[in-house]
Parts: C-alpha cells; sequence; structure tokens
C-alpha cells in the first residue's frame, strides 16, 4: 500500500469507525482494482469460475464449501485447505480440513459469506473482497446500516467452493448414514434405537452379540471400563482412549492412554464417564446398548446426536455424522 494511499485515508474527527473503514475499503478497491466494480453489497469479485451444478439460492440454506479467508495484505486467517495448512507450517493431525456444511442466514453465518454466494454454482470457486461492514451475523436493510452498526476495519478476502447444498440437512445426513452403513457393512444392518421410539435412520448399532447368547448381562448401574475411538466417516480419528491409534492417526500427545470409567444407568441420559454426564446423545444411547463386558461395538449416527451446527473446535465439523468403535472391557 502506497504512503499516499495511507495518507488520504486518514480518519477525520467526525468519521464513525464505520464510515472510516468504509473510506478505506472504496479507496483500497479502486487503488487495486480500478476496472472492477463493488457489488451494491460492498463485496468486490476479484475472480470467479463458474460451477455447473445448480445454482445457490435462499432454497437452500445449507452449503457445503471450502474457503479459506485473508486479509487484504494476503495473511491467511482460515483455511479449510490441508495443502495451505502445511504450507503455513500450521497443520495439525488434530484438526478437520475440508468442506464443511455451513447453515446460510442471520445469526448462521456472516452477511459477506452469503453475499459471496449470490450467483455461485455448485462447483464453482468465487474469490471477493469482504468489507468489515459485513463481517456480521446480523442483518440490516441497506449498506449505511451495516456500516452504522459496525465498530471494525478489519476487512477480508474470502476464497468459496461450493460443494453441494441442500435444502433438507436431517435427510441429506440420514443418506448419507445409510449409504456409508451399505457400503462398509452391508445391506442388511438396520438402523437401531436407544429410545422406545421407533429407529429413524439417524442412529445404527452394529454389534455381533452371539458370543454371549447364555451369559449373564451387566447390572444396570455397574461400573465398567471401557475402550473408545472416535472417527469422522472419511475415517479421520479425532479421539481415542489406544495408545497405539493414537499414534498411528498422527494425534498423538503424551497423555495417558487408558480405558475410561463407564457408570451405566437405567437411564441412558445419567450414564457417566468418569465422574461427568455431560455426554452426546449418541455415544450415551450406544453405551446403553452395550449389554456384557467384553463386547465390541460401532455406533454410527448423525449431528443431531452429536454435535450439530456448533461442531466441536477445530476437531469436528458443523453437522458432521460420528463413528465410535466401543469395546466394554471383562
Amino acid at each position: 500500500m502506497s504512503v499516499a494511499v495511507l495518507v488520504s485515508c486518514a480518519k477525520s474527527s467526525t468519521q464513525s469507525d464505520g464510515e472510516f473503514a468504509r473510506s478505506y475499503y472504496n479507496l483500497w478497491c479502486s487503488t487495486n482494482y480500478p476496472n472492477l466494480t463493488v457489488e451494491d453489497s460492498g463485496i468486490l469479485i476479484l475472480e470467479d469460475t463458474p460451477g455447473t451444478g445448480e445454482e445457490w439460492t435462499s432454497d437452500f440454506p445449507y452449503v457445503l464449501a471450502d474457503f479459506s479467508i485473508r486479509t487484504l495484505s494476503g495473511t491467511i486467517s482460515s483455511s479449510t485447505s490441508k495443502k495451505e495448512a502445511q504450507q503455513l507450517g500450521t497443520y495439525s493431525a488434530s484438526k478437520y480440513y475440508g468442506p464443511s456444511y455451513q447453515q446460510v442466514g442471520e445469526n448462521h453465518c456472516s452477511a459477506g459469506f452469503e453475499a459471496v454466494l449470490k450467483g455461485m454454482r455448485v462447483g464453482g470457486t468465487r474469490v471477493a473482497a469482504v468489507p468489515a461492514w459485513l463481517i456480521t451475523n446480523n442483518r440490516y436493510d441497506s449498506q449505511d446500516g451495516y456500516v452504522n452498526a459496525s465498530t471494525s476495519n478489519e476487512h477480508r478476502i474470502y476464497t468459496v467452493q461450493i460443494k453441494g447444498m441442500t435444502a433438507d440437512i436431517v435427510a441429506t445426513e440420514t443418506d448419507s448414514l445409510k449409504n456409508y452403513v451399505k457400503r462398509v457393512y452391508g445391506a442388511d444392518i438396520k438402523p437401531a434405537s436407544f429410545t422406545d421410539s421407533e429407529p429413524d435412520g439417524t442412529f445404527y448399532f452394529i454389534s455381533d452379540t452371539s458370543a454371549f447368547k447364555g451369559k449373564e448381562k451387566r447390572d444396570s448401574t455397574a461400573t465398567l471400563k471401557l475402550n473408545y475411538t472416535g472417527r469422522l466417516l472419511d475415517n479421520t480419528v479425532f479421539d481415542t482412549t489406544v495408545e497405539y491409534t493414537a499414534k498411528e492417526a498422527g494425534i498423538y500427545d503424551y497423555s495417558t492412554y487408558s480405558p475410561v470409567s463407564i457408570t451405566f444407568s437405567s437411564n441412558y441420559n445419567n450414564i457417566k464417564l468418569g465422574d461427568s454426564s455431560d455426554l452426546i446423545d449418541g455415544f450415551k444411547g450406544g453405551l446403553s446398548l452395550m449389554k456384557w463386558p467384553g463386547q465390541k461395538a460401532v455406533i454410527i449416527f448423525t449431528s443431531a446426536l452429536g454435535y450439530s451446527e456448533s461442531g466441536s473446535s477445530d476437531v469436528i465439523p458443523s453437522y458432521a455424522p460420528l463413528l465410535f468403535e466401543l469395546e466394554l472391557l471383562k
């Protein structure tokens, strides 16, 4: 950035933070991209590779996307790219890289992300400058409304690639589970339920219990030891009690890897890991179906029984179905 630009963009005593940010952003756009036109929303499309799939509209509130976010000077602040993380030296085997579903709309994503999506099709990639006032989950009726509410001057450059979209995330995840189970475990495996309700396709319990016929089941309130490994459906390990598995997955962190204590209950909601019952429903529900010491099982369930929209840190993305391998020790 030239000195002249910086000087000419000095904040006046009468400008609000939002107005100053707009002055700086508009000057940056006209100086660096004089032949491009800023959209009414405020974004400036720098590159656009059209997709060949369906065009995104608000009828599809869930978008599967890869993205990266940079400052105007080019520094990457966030990215779903494993390659970029490796190049930057920030790669971590315990972090998820790849596309994830983002719910689009007020209170769910930034206005800037939504503005970048407009006009894009599945398979397309767009690079756009996004002004600071659009980096908010709130929505306003006009650019002035956004600017007046903004106190930030942190403009960004978004790179977004649409991999897919859906109007019904529950149906999409349910279909994903069904296809995964059929491919990996066979068509004979049916959905299960850990409540009194009929199976709805959001939960699977896979366990060969033939060796336990005639043997005594655990007490309903027994305390036993458990080994488990949690995976995404792409086989990424995000948590395990098994040292070998942690090392093989590249997530070993010198912790003490050993079986955990599970205290059962007649009500699956009250099952405890150690002293905590603050466990996701799919995990607790799967444990409630483990009846014999020595039993092994695989449980697979949709994000509604896991971490839903929020995901978990950088490890589990939003709307991610999960798989756990369980072994109840003798």
